[in-house]
């Protein structure tokens, strides 16, 4: 039996991390930073050469400070006007990093020039950084920037050239001894635009032939829509284009919902073979809340909805589609709940696969975990399996997969596929033979406001479900969130067991709204990772406390529904996904040989013409 593919995780990782650097903070802090860069590197250069303190702070702010305002205000407000990304801030953002080589360099040839007696030397460290800088007022436009190539070339002109402008002027009144000529700085300049427009450009130019043939689409444009998404949250021109690498796929959901005799919907439990994927709110990636929500809104009653067994095959494109799952889900949601009895639950072992199960009439939950070994998204043949078994059987099955166990990026192993098989039939098989009780349901809800998304918690908080029978009482926990610390699963059932509930069981969403906002391993914290401890686990055992304070004699009712929609399937999910990444380190090795370059350049028309 084969594995699940790789997910695609570590190829995303990389992007995250990538596009993380590039949401710069506000406009007045990120102008700040550069002013104080600026003032710092060029003061204590200056004055290290012997120039005096108000020529020092005149230099600073008239070639260091007021060409990188003037010159990306001219940029955003002329050449790269309405580009959705490089906005006025971000371009800022650009000039804090170009800077920090200017500084370094000049600094550093100050220090070498009053060491060896050469006092104007740091003009021609000035230069150097300046020749060094240019590359990266090129590329970044060059890459993020949707406008034409004649307009993103030029943005990479007005600082540069103004910066050189105002040391040309300046630089002569500084001190009467020798310095670099016009014509020097005029060739050094130039060749350095010439080098640096021609470098990037054929960059870019390798990556869109390279990548095309690869992902068979435009891997820039690509990387601009990841990018307009990312930063200013709006998925629709990503969604066209993963549209058009898509396939077609069928979404399958399944709905088992509790009431009181003559009440509105207690608790209902969604089980749906979506993904919630790829990442953040692009498709399906916040979904279980979204489907929480509006279920919420049209039934009442606390809504979960964990994760059903799925993989990134099944990651749901557009929010098109998404609307029309919501809208059906409404439209299916059980109308009669006949179900009057339920069994206790039980749970089956094999090996490290841990299978609970319980009966609501022909109705079979199953609820699957690995823990405390870690788990990852199950295939899609486990559910298939078990689906076949369960019928032979005479039962309806909604199998979740808990995902509650995590360090690392785990795949899981056809052995292990295998008995959560075993494990699962075992069950159903108990199940078949076990005695049914009339029930009582209690629920309750936690938005967990405390936390957030950089927390590893997503805005459908905490819902449990507690399902008593004559034999037990029993709970299950779903959590929105993207997997658990490992460990932490079983620290929740024992506390819950702990207040008289016989068992429970834990479960996250794997919600995708979490990815990508913090710097760790997986991109994300899974649920407990970020958070403390003891105090969480506190405030999920006393909202199970609160579901059995409101316990009702209830009965259930199931209906399923099915649709087909445009998925993304695992391949060209990793594909997308782990090109996202590599495009910013070929981008990034290509362009330090540029780097390299400018500086040998520069140090050649300074120090030999």
């Amino acid at each position: 039996m084969p594995s699940a593919p790789k997910t695609g995780v570590g190829g995303t990782v990389d992007a995250f991390n990538f596009i993380r650097r590039v949401a710069f903070p506000s406009t007045p802090v990120v102008i700040s930073i550069f002013a104080a860069i600026a003032i710092a590197s060029a003061g204590v250069s200056l004055l290290v050469a012997g120039e005096n303190l108000v020529q020092t702070l005149v230099f600073a702010s008239a070639v260091f400070l007021l060409p990188g305002l003037a010159g990306e205000l001219v940029n955003s407000a002329l050449l790269l006007r309405k580009d959705r990304i490089l906005d006025f801030r971000r371009l800022m953002g650009v000039e804090v990093i170009s800077i920090l080589p200017m500084g370094a360099i000049l600094l550093l040839f100050s220090i070498i020039g009053a060491l060896l007696g050469m006092t104007r030397l740091w003009e021609d460290g000035f230069l150097i950084g300046l020749a060094v800088s240019l590359p990266l007022r090129f590329l970044t436009p060059m890459a993020m920037s949707s406008m034409s190539s004649w307009r993103k070339l030029s943005a990479g002109l007005p600082t540069a050239l103004l910066t050189t402008i105002m040391f040309l002027i300046l630089s002569q009144f500084l001190s009467s001894r020798s310095s670099p000529t016009v014509i020097q700085v005029g060739v050094l300049v130039a060749s350095g635009l010439v080098l640096s427009a021609a470098g990037v450009s054929l960059i870019i130019r390798k990556v869109e032939i390279e990548g095309g043939a690869e992902i068979h689409h435009s891997p820039m444009g690509l990387f601009r829509s990841f990018l307009d998404h990312w930063l200013r949250k709006t998925p629709t021109a990503l969604e066209e284009r993963l549209l058009s690498l898509s396939t077609e796929g069928s979404i399958e959901t399944k709905i088992l919902s509790f009431s009181g005799r003559d009440s509105p919907p207690i608790a209902s439990l969604v089980v749906s073979n979506f993904h919630p994927g790829p990442y953040r709110d692009m498709g399906s990636g916040g979904l279980p809340s979204e489907l929480k929500q509006s279920l919420e809104e049209a039934q009442r009653g606390v809504v979960q909805v964990p994760h059903g067994i799925s993989s990134h095959k099944l990651n749901i494109v557009s929010h098109r589609d998404i609307d029309r799952l919501l809208s059906a889900a409404r439209e299916n949601y059980p109308s009669e709940h006949l179900i009057r009895k339920a069994s206790s639950m039980i749970r089956g072992r094999e090996g490290e696969a841990i299978v609970s199960g319980q009966a609501f009439g022909n109705v079979a939950l199953l609820t699957i975990t690995l823990a405390p070994e870690e788990m990852e998204d199950l295939p899609t043949v486990v559910s298939g399996e078990i689906e076949k078994e369960a019928s032979t059987r005479g039962f309806e099955v909604l199998v979740i997969d808990a995902h509650n166990s995590l360090v690392g990026q785990p795949s899981i192993t056809p052995l292990q596929a295998e008995r959560i098989i075993t494990a699962a039939v075992s069950v159903l098989d108990r199940l078949k033979a076990l005695s049914q009780d009339p029930f009582k349901v209690g629920s309750a809800y936690d938005a967990l406001d405390s936390y957030g998304l950089k927390d590893g918690i997503g805005p459908g908080g905490l819902s449990v479900l507690v399902l008593k029978t004559e034999s037990d009482t029993v709970s299950y926990i779903t959590i929105d969130g993207n997997n658990m610390q490992q460990g932490l699963r079983d620290r929740i059932v024992q506390s819950v067991k702990d207040i008289g509930v016989s068992d429970a069981e834990v479960m996250t969403t794997d919600t995708h709204l979490v990815t990508g906002l913090v710097r760790s391993p997986l991109g994300y914290y899974p649920v407990g990772a970020a958070l403390p401890t003891a105090s969480f686990v506190t405030q999920i055992t006393q909202t199970v406390q609160k579901a059995v304070a409101n316990l009702e004699e209830s009965s259930a009712g199931v209906s399923k529904f099915s649709l087909q929609m445009q998925v993304l399937g695992s391949e060209t999910f990793q594909s997308i996904t782990s090109f996202v990444g590599r495009v910013a380190r070929r981008i990034g090795r290509s362009f330090l040989w540029i780097e390299s370059g400018s500086f040998l350049l520069a140090v050649v028309i300074l120090f030999v013409v």
